[in-house]
């Protein structure tokens, strides 16, 4: 039987991550040997990755403070959770898919809460495949500065030949005695 004071210490620990948490994966870790777990503790929290085994009724309770109910149904038979920052939710999918690979059938992802939409466990691979918020970040400053430096070149373009035309005016009107011609496109206009 776990002692009060640890139950209080796990449950601090997890008010703690779910408090900014901008992912949350349940998984089912009853088949998991030691030294696998131990693997993957190893590789979560040099990742910076919250991973926490802990009794249902408390993770439902941690849960429920966050705000997190979508959850629920799914806590059951022996859970782990797994926190991934805003910073990057997807981090812990590729984790868990990594450790997967590795060690076939020990470690089955119930489900994935991302930013209060839910995946089922089956699509953790799927999620896993999506780009993390800095990669996103880069590329909508990619797609804004791509249309804009094209804009910039179609405006710079004409905008020469019409400073080129205004250039040949301002000499012919202080030149008045010789006559100017202005190329437009082809065609000359004296």
């Amino acid at each position: 039987m776990i002692s009060l004071e640890v139950k209080k210490q796990t449950t601090d620990e997890l008010d703690q991550a779910l408090a900014t948490a901008g992912a949350v994966y349940l998984v089912d870790f009853g088949r998991i040997k030691v030294a696998h777990d131990v693997e993957l503790r190893k590789s979560l929290t040099a990742q910076g990755i919250f991973y926490r085994v802990a009794k249902n009724t408390l993770l439902r309770r941690s849960l429920h403070k966050a705000g997190i109910t979508a959850l629920d149904s799914l806590l059951k038979k022996p859970t782990a959770i797994l926190v991934g920052s805003p910073e990057d939710p997807v981090a812990p999918a590729r984790a868990i898919v990594e450790f997967q690979k590795a060690h076939l059938g020990f470690l089955d992802a119930k489900i994935s809460w991302i930013d209060g939409d839910t995946f089922p466990g089956k699509q953790i691979v799927d999620v896993a495949k999506l780009p993390g918020k800095r990669e996103l970040q880069a590329q909508v400053v990619q797609l804004f500065l791509s249309p804009g430096s094209t804009l910039v070149g179609l405006i710079k373009s004409p905008g020469s030949k019409i400073a080129g035309q205004v250039e040949a005016l301002v000499k012919r009107f202080e030149d008045a005695s010789a006559p100017a011609v202005v190329v437009a496109d082809d065609a000359a206009t004296v």
